[in-house]
Order: C-alpha cells, then structure tokens, then sequence
C-alpha cells in the first residue's frame, strides 16, 4: 500500500448557548464489542469519527500536534477520536523507545482532557511480518496499558499494516500472544488488530478474507482493521468492507480520498460510497492524516503548522471534506434510555488550597473548565489539599481529576459536610496516571477535598481540572444561605465581615463601615433555587427603606420586594415566588444614625428544575461551517467571519460560562469584531443568529 508516510479556539456546539458540552467519552464512557458492532456504556451501537496523527517522528507534539490543533480536531472538528500513529521502524520507536513512548503518554493525556478517545496505533510497516516486532510490541504496550489502564477512553491496535508475506496465521499467531498480554494489565479495552494484506483482509495480497472466517480470533472485544484509499481501492474493495462488516467487527483505522500513497488526486465520489457504508454500518473510522505534509492527504496546508491558524480556511480540499463529514451529520451516540446528561457540579465554585506556588497558579483555575490553566501548590511539601464548595449537599457518583505532569501518587479523595469531619470516597495508592477518573463512587456532602500524602514528582501537586458529579440532595425547610459565600458594599472591620450574616450563630453580624447610602449584602446559593422566603435579623443599626433583591448571573436584578418605613429588627418575608441564584439585600436608607448590620440573612426554597436549553420556537443550531471567530486563542478582539453574500443581520452575544451576558449587538456584512481586552481569562460563549439559523462557537480569553 504505501511506503512513508513522511485556540484554544473555537469550539462548535451543537446544544445550547449556556449548556456544558458533553464529549464523545463522556456521552459513551467504556466501549465495548457486542457482536459485530462497537457498542458504547449502554450496549448502543456507536460509530467515531476521526483523525490519524502523521507518523509523530515527523509530524508529532509540538509541530503540528499542538494544544490548538488539536482543539480545532475535538471542537471546530467534532472529533471523536484520534489515532496516535507510532511508526517502529523509519525513525521511529526503536531510535528511542523511551522518548517515543513519552510522546505517546503526552498525546494521550491531551486526547483524554478534551474528551476524545485516543486509539494507539502500533505503525509497523517494514518488515511486514508483525511478529518481527513482538518483544518490542510488549515493552511499549506495557508502558502505555500500565499508565493508562484506569481511562475508558483508551483503543489500541496492536499491527497497523501486516504486509509482503505476512499471512492471517502469522498475524493471528502475533494476536494470540500480545491480546492476552495486554488484557492481564488493562482487562476492558478494546483491542483493535491489523489484517493482512496492508490491512485489506487479504484482498492487497498474502490470503483472502476467509482466512479470518475459518480461523477468527477467539478473544472479546476485539476488532478487525481495514483500510481503503478511494483512488485506487474501488469497487472490489467497498465489498469486501461490506462483507467483512457482516460477519466481523470491522474499525476502518485508516482511509484517504485519493491514491493508496496518500498522494494524488482526491476521488470524492468513490470516498463517499465507503461513507455512506460506514455511517448506515456504524463502521467507525479514522482519516489519514492530520499535518500539513506536502501529498494531499495531509489535511492542513503546507506551513500551518508552524504558525496556524487552525481555521478551516487553512485546509486542503481533503481536510475541508473530511472535516465536513465528521460535522454533518452530527454524532448519532444514543444513550441509557433514563441516563441523565451530567453536569459537572465542581464548575466554577469557590476552591480552597493549602498553597500555591504563585498567584497565577491559583485554586480556582482547577474548577474554571479551561484545560490549559492549573492550580499548583509549593514544591516539595506533603501533605496538600486542594477543597471545593459546591454550594450544596449532593450525592456524589464520580470525580475527574487532570493532573498537570506534578500529579499525586499517593491521595484521598474526602467529603464532608461540614468542612470539618472528612469521610474517605476513594484511597488512591501508586497512581501514575495523569488523569484519573472515579465512578460508582457513594457519598453525600457539600465539600470535595482531594488530600495529597505523596507526589508523583520532585515538585508539588497541580491539576488542571478537578470535576464532580452527583446529584443534589432535597433538604425541606433548610436554610439555603447558610454558609454560602458573601459579598458586601462595605465592612466595619474584620471581625464583622459579610461571612458572619450566614453563619447560623445569631451573636455575630455583619456591619457596613460606611454610615451613608445605598449599602448591600449578596449571598451566592451556589445553584437557582426557587425562592419562597427570606428572613432578615438586624442589629440596632437596621434598614428603613430596603429592596430585596435576586438575580440569576449577579448582574441583572429583579425586586422582589420593596420595604419603605420599615421598624422591626426582625423581618419575615414569606410568599416570595423568584427562581435566582442570588439574594441581595439593597439598603437605601438607614434606619439608624449608624450603618447597616445584621446578624443573621436565611433564604428558603427548592432546588430549581434546570430547564431545556433549546426553546421550541428558538432559531435551528448551526454547526457553524461557514461561520470562524478567530484569533485562537483571544486576545485584544476577536473577529466573527459570516458566509460570503451575507446580506441578513446577525444577533452577536456574548457570555461566560455561567450565561453573564458581557456584550450584545448586530452585525451586518461579513466580518465583526467584538473587543475582549477588559474581559477576565477564561472561556467565553459567542452565539450568532442570523434569520432561523443559530450558531455557536466556544473561545478563550487568555
């Protein structure tokens, strides 16, 4: 077959504008083989859709695999998958096993922090015989099942290419010993195998495909590969993956649109027929390759990747095709039947940490749900801990953790329900991964706390993203400000601070320092709640005009209640009806020579439904394939390029995470620009509706 095979940025959503997208790992968890189908968590047929890596001795991290290349595959993409191709021979792993197999772990890691799964691909080419390679083959498996084992998102093929002479029985006697092999480290993965004849089943030479009916593999959760290059692999071939699909389960790991090189022209047509096959077989598939290599198989063009940008303007007439094929249609991945979609409840809330090991590495940028910023605590001390608040009690089912390189060997992961008295989720002993991910775990409580007793490094302990999920705890008549956190207009000194207003201890208070007007006091519930009531306990230094206030994003503000001439210390307001996540009480005018003080603020309600994110009359999703927003990632501006001939208005809005709204406005024409420089570094939601067609694209502020 062949020879050689010498931004954070936009990301498409396809739900809503203030929804979590859920990545391919996170919707289908642990695949498996049922059948002649790969099925996902809940035995659902599935197919992914993805992109081969170049050989990484040429093309690999830090050239044209970067941190935004590979968010314009999982994102602008769609990717559901990425094939990591480690050539053996020609430069590759045997020049340096250890350097190769670093390589390796890094490429992982990144596919696993943006949701994809990462299918190691086992590149052996010359000699054809894959047993040539089987001491080799169990040193790296080894290195890369053993770190890896815990992930759900791990795929390997074990023999890209077995070729000149390698028949089934020889391919079948290589499987035979390295399948077990893999399956005493990490029992659960799917285990992908190359066929023969340059993975053809035979049919590029060296046997047939009854080769493999007569003598199949006897393992589960195994899969046959098959490839196909449009231009020279017709009609011959097409039914040979049809057949094959029908008695086997077929992962066609590498396909081009044009010549069996990877070069020459592209055969559009032809590669359509093998999509359409695919798609209506749920046969997941691979795409050769991601680079900017010179033959036209390589879907970026010369010269990107030393610079970017990663935009679809960049691509070849292969990678704007491929890229179209992974957008439309979108991912058809059916769930449970009563699976609910899971919200990460660590998003965004108030984190605590023993240390940091400087300011920018803070312990908010743990739970801020943007993979390139870390929390870091000082090197070189144990124990550390890293605590969040989730505002509320839950049942906790799972925990995520992305560690920086400076991970946790040794750790617990707590809750609590007080912050003081810490109960054991999971004791984690000798981790070496670099992402852990926790399930069927069983605790409730409002506080996570993951508690380091031994670093994997030198340094300290650094993550880069800490998630949880549950589901929250109905607690009646409970007071849903206690403790939550504070923020006022003013305070009289520290030992009167805003914290001691929901403190539930009815001797301290909080007191403004300012003896003039307006004065406020916010509490954050941590979640929308419907509001029912809100009682206010004063100290002698009371309001006499005050609005009770709630708002959803703490910047618009809806009154729910205006009090004029009030002259009780106590207040009780009962019969409230607002749905927020703030309270906010606005002193106007005192009722006292002195300022505000009060001892205890309680708010009371109900957890609210989280409501659909796709209204019935709302304009249609668009996957956004003609519509860029660049630079990536964002740093002054950012520039919104519409359709060319775009004569309509576009609605442009922009938001944070959690639905603020920082900028609305219309744009006509066909490029608008929208100024983030006074924004806050993070991750924004730009939507552009223009007629019924709403888009959605994801950028970051650095």
């Amino acid at each position: 077959m062949k020879n050689i095979k010498p931004i954070i940025l936009l990301l498409s959503l396809f739900l809503a504008a203030y929804a979590h997208a859920q990545t391919p790992v996170a919707k289908n968890g642990q695949l498996k083989v049922v059948g002649t189908k790969l099925c996902n968590q809940y035995g659902n047929p599935i197919q992914l859709r993805g992109m081969s890596t170049h050989g990484i001795q040429w093309y690999g991290w830090g050239s044209c695999l970067t941190a935004a290349s590979l968010d314009a595959l999982a994102y602008d993409w769609g990717a559901d998958v990425l094939r990591i191709s480690l050539y053996v021979q020609e430069g590759g792993y045997e020049t340096d096993p250890a350097g190769f197999t670093a390589q390796v772990n890094r490429l992982i890691e990144e596919a696993t922090a943006r949701g994809m799964y990462a299918l190691v691909d086992w590149h052996q080419l010359s000699p054809g015989d894959p047993n040539y390679n089987l001491s080799r083959a169990k040193t790296f498996f080894s290195a890369i099942a053993n770190t890896h084992k815990n992930k759900n998102n791990i795929i390997y093929d074990i023999c890209n290419e077995p070729n000149s002479g390698a028949t089934w029985a020889k391919i079948k006697t290589y499987a035979d010993q390295m399948i077990p092999f893999i399956r005493a480290i990490d029992n659960d993965a799917v285990i992908l195998v190359g066929t023969h004849g340059w993975s053809t089943m035979g049919l590029s030479g060296d046997g047939s495909l009854q080769d493999i009916f007569n003598n199949p593999l006897q393992f589960a959760n195994i899969m046959y590969t098959f490839h196909f290059y449009a231009r020279d692999h017709r009609t011959q071939y097409l039914n040979q993956l049809n057949t094959a699909s029908d008695r086997i389960p077929v992962f066609v790991t590498e396909f081009g649109t044009q010549e069996a090189s990877g070069d020459g022209e592209n055969d559009f047509a032809m590669a359509q027929q093998y999509i359409d096959l695919m798609r209506n077989k749920k046969i997941s598939w691979t795409n050769w390759n991601y680079s900017d290599d010179f033959r036209s198989g390589a879907v970026w063009q010369s010269g990107t990747c030393s610079n970017g940008p990663w935009t679809p303007a960049r691509l070849k007439p292969a990678g704007a095709w491929v890229r179209e094929r992974m957008l439309t249609p979108a991912d058809d991945f059916p769930g449970g039947g009563t699976n609910p979609v899971p919200t990460n409840l660590a998003l965004g809330k108030t984190v605590t940490v023993t240390s940091v090991e400087e300011t920018a590495l803070g312990g908010a940028n743990a739970v801020d749900g943007n993979s390139s910023t870390r929390w870091a605590s000082a090197e070189g001390i144990d124990p550390q801990s890293i605590t969040v608040d989730l505002g509320n009690s839950y049942s906790i089912s799972q925990v995520k953790i992305n560690w920086e390189a400076a991970y946790g060997k040794n750790f617990r992961v707590e809750i609590s329900a007080d912050n003081a008295n810490w109960i054991t989720l999971k004791d984690v002993q000798n981790n070496t991964s670099l992402s852990n991910d926790f399930q069927n775990l069983s605790g409730t409580g409002r506080y996570i706390r993951i508690y380091g007793t031994a670093r994997g490094t030198a340094y300290g302990y650094s993550i880069y993203e800490l998630e949880v999920y549950g589901t929250q705890v109905s607690a009646p008549n409970a007071n849903i400000a206690l403790n939550k956190t504070v923020t006022v207009s003013s305070v009289e000194g520290a030992e009167f601070a805003g914290n001691y207003a929901v403190d539930g201890n009815t001797s301290t208070r909080w007191s403004a320092t300012l003896y003039v007007d307006p004065q406020t006091i916010t509490v954050d519930l941590g979640s929308n709640y419907n509001i029912s009531q809100v009682k206010i306990a004063w100290e002698a230094a009371y309001a006499r005009d005050y609005l009770l206030q709630v708002s959803t994003d703490n910047s618009n503000w809806t009154t729910v209640k205006n009090i004029q001439g009030n002259t009780s210390l106590t207040n009780d307001h009962s019969g409230l009806s607002a749905t927020a996540r703030y309270v906010r009480v606005h002193g106007t005018a005192r009722g006292s020579e002195y300022g505000y003080s009060i001892y205890e603020l309680e708010v009371y309600g109900t957890a609210a439904a989280r409501q659909s994110t796709i209204a019935l009359a709302a304009p249609k999703a668009d996957n956004g394939s003609q519509i860029t927003v660049y630079p990536v990632p964002a740093h002054d501006q950012v520039t919104i390029s519409l359709p060319a001939g775009n004569k309509q208005k576009s609605q442009v809005s922009l938001t944070d995470m959690n639905g603020k709204v920082y900028f609305s406005g219309l744009a006509t024409g066909n490029t608008y620009r929208v100024n983030v420089s006074k924004l806050p570094v993070g991750m924004y939601i730009i939507q552009i509706i223009t007629g019924e067609k709403r888009t959605i694209k994801k950028i970051v502020k650095e």
